[in-house]
C-alpha cells in the first residue's frame, strides 16, 4: 500500500480501486465518485423533469466543460468542440479540411509510423478521393520520429499528422519539434493527443499544432462517449465539416446555410449531456491535482513497472523512445499476449493487448503481431504493480 497521502486520497475517491487493480487506463480509466455522481445526477434530473429541460438547467455546467477543456489546452473556449471520441473528432476535422478545399490532387500528407488505425484510415480514404498521396515519415530505431527525414519531406507538404503517444508503445514523440518544422514549411499540423490527454501537459501554442483531438475515457477519467476537438481558428474558418445540423449551421431564409463560427461548426445537437457534464468534472479534478503532478506520478509507476518486468526471464519491453510515459508494453517468450491478459484478469488485474491492426505501419512483419499493454494512473499504487508482476512471473 502507498504511504503517499495524495495517492491514498485519490484511491479513496475512486470506488473501483476496491475491486480491481486497474492498469488499463490507456483503454478506459476508472472515474471518480464525483464524476459518477455528476453523471447519475443529471440522468435522474432528465427522468424527473425531461431531457430538454434538464439540459437547459445544466447550461452553466456545460459551459464549464468547454471552458475546462480550453484551460487544459491553454486555448480559447470558442476554439473547442466537444465530441463523442478522439476518432470522431479527428474524422470530422479531417473531412472538414478536405471538403473545405484544403487537400487537392497531388497533395502530400505526411504521417508517422506510430499513427493509430482510425486516423490513418480517415487520411487514406480522403486522399484516395481527391488524388492526394500519403507518405510515411522515417523513424529512428527506438521508434522516435526521424526529425531529419521529416524536415526533408515536409517541404511542399500539405499536412503532417502525428500521434503524440502511440496506443501500442509508451514513447512520447517530439511533437513540439514537429510543430516547429510544420510552421516553417507552411504545413498544417494535426495532432493525435488521444493517449496524452490527461497524462501529459498539452499547451497547443507550445506544441505548435493546428488541430488537436483527444478522448475523455482514458487518462482524463471521464465517461465513455466523450471527446475533445480543438482547431486553430484560421484553419477552422476554412473547414466545411460533414454532418452539419441546426447546431453547427444556420438554415437561412433563402434556403442557404451559414456554418457556425470557429469550432462551433463542429458541434452536434444530439449528445449525452450527462457524459459532457462528467467530462467537465473529470477535467476540473485533473486541473486541481495538476497535470504536471499527474504526469510525475504516472512516470514513477511506469518506470517501476518497466524495471520489474525487465527482471522477469523472457520478457521483452517494446516501448522504445527517448521519453517514455504511462503506457508500458511487452511480449513474453513463454506466453502469448492474450494469455497474459487472461491470467491477469483471473487475478483481478486489468490490462489489455494492443493488436497489430491498430498500428500496422509500426507493427509490421518485422515487429510483434501483438503486445501486452499496461497503463498505470496516478491513483494506482505499488500493490497494483506487484499483483501484475506476480502474474507475469508465474507465466515465465
Amino acid at each position: 500500500m502507498t504511504t503517499d497521502p495524495d495517492v491514498a486520497r485519490w484511491r479513496a475517491e475512486t470506488p473501483g480501486t476496491v475491486g480491481v487493480a486497474h492498469l488499463n487506463n490507456a483503454g478506459a480509466a476508472l472515474p471518480t465518485r464525483a464524476v459518477l455522481d455528476a453523471v447519475i445526477g443529471h440522468l435522474r434530473l432528465e427522468a424527473e423533469i425531461g431531457g430538454y429541460e434538464a439540459e437547459a438547467a445544466a447550461a452553466p455546467a456545460l459551459a464549464r466543460t468547454r471552458a475546462a477543456v480550453a484551460e487544459l489546452l491553454g486555448a480559447d473556449p470558442d476554439d473547442v468542440a466537444i465530441t463523442t471520441s478522439d476518432s470522431a473528432g479527428f474524422t470530422k476535422a479531417w473531412w472538414g479540411f478536405v471538403l473545405g478545399g484544403g487537400l487537392a490532387a497531388g497533395g502530400r500528407v505526411l504521417v508517422d509510423r506510430t499513427t493509430y488505425g482510425s486516423h490513418y484510415l480517415a487520411l487514406r480514404q480522403a486522399a484516395a478521393h481527391v488524388g492526394a498521396r500519403i507518405e510515411i515519415i522515417g523513424s529512428e530505431p527506438d521508434g522516435t520520429i526521424d526529425l531529419v527525414d521529416l524536415e526533408r519531406r515536409i517541404r511542399d507538404a500539405t499536412v503532417v499528422s502525428v500521434a503524440h503517444v502511440p496506443t501500442h508503445r509508451g514513447l512520447v514523440q517530439p511533437v513540439a519539434e514537429v510543430g516547429r518544422l510544420a510552421r516553417e514549411a507552411g504545413a498544417w499540423f494535426f495532432l493525435d493527443a488521444c493517449q496524452s490527454m490527461g497524462q501529459l501537459p498539452l499547451a497547443v501554442d507550445a506544441l505548435g499544432c493546428d488541430v488537436l483531438t483527444g478522448t475523455g475515457r482514458k487518462f482524463l477519467r471521464a465517461p465513455r462517449g466523450t471527446g475533445v476537438l480543438w482547431v486553430r481558428r484560421p484553419l477552422a474558418e476554412l473547414m466545411d465539416p460533414p454532418g452539419i445540423d441546426g447546431t453547427s449551421a444556420s438554415w437561412l431564409a433563402d434556403a442557404s446555410y451559414e456554418l457556425g463560427a470557429a469550432a462551433r461548426r463542429f458541434d452536434e445537437f444530439e449528445a449525452s449531456i450527462a457524459g459532457r457534464i462528467g467530462l467537465g468534472v473529470a477535467i476540473d479534478q485533473a486541473l486541481t491535482i495538476g497535470i504536471d503532478r499527474i504526469a510525475e506520478r504516472i512516470g514513477i509507476l511506469a518506470a517501476a513497472l518497466r524495471h520489474g518486468l525487465g527482471e522477469v526471464p523472457g520478457v521483452v519491453l517494446r516501448d522504445g523512445g527517448r521519453q517514455q510515459c504511462g503506457i508500458v508494453t511487452w511480449t513474453m517468450a513463454d506466453a502469448e499476449p492474450a494469455a497474459v491478459r487472461a491470467a491477469a484478469s483471473n487475478a483481478g488485474v486489468n490490462i489489455s493487448v494492443s493488436a497489430a491492426s491498430w498500428a500496422r505501419l509500426d507493427m509490421g512483419p518485422e515487429g510483434p503481431a501483438d503486445v501486452v499493454r499496461a497503463s498505470p494512473h496516478a491513483y494506482n499504487d505499488e500493490s497494483d504493480l506487484e499483483r501484475l508482476l506476480a502474474v507475469v512471473s508465474s507465466l515465465a
